[in-house]
């Protein structure tokens, strides 16, 4: 179902877990906003759709302390806000105004996920 997931998980490989997801937001980020304003947006819907689950596959490699912070319980949720966007994206992606603002809440979102996982990192 996600088959390039793997490839962008070992694109972003990070010295740790955190730095893993660092990476993986600056990519999810800048797929988001590359696609804002396409009409062609199939293949890159796809390409952020591995992204995403690349990123969930990274929590696995985060430590047990960092993961029992309070800052990290942060990046939890917006992760999981974040797949919420990306599931409503795709059921509305055939509409150009309604895809473009889920985008654009998509790359605020993972914003706020990097900013988060920074601090974790400390």
């Amino acid at each position: 179902m996600h088959p390039r997931a793997g490839e962008f998980l070992d694109q972003a490989k990070g010295a740790s877990g955190i730095e893993t997801e660092i990476n993986l937001t600056n990519m999810v980020e800048a797929g988001a906003k590359a696609l804002q304003g396409q009409a062609d947006y199939e293949k890159g819907l796809d390409t952020l759709h591995n992204q995403l689950y690349a990123l969930k596959k990274s929590s696995c490699q985060v430590t047990d302390e960092q993961g029992k912070t309070v800052a990290y319980a942060k990046a939890y949720t917006l992760r999981r806000e974040i797949g919420t966007i990306f599931h409503r994206l795709w059921k509305k992606r055939d509409d150009q105004a309604l895809r473009d603002m889920h985008l654009e809440l998509l790359a605020k979102r993972v914003g706020e996920l990097r900013e988060t996982l920074l601090a974790v990192k400390g």
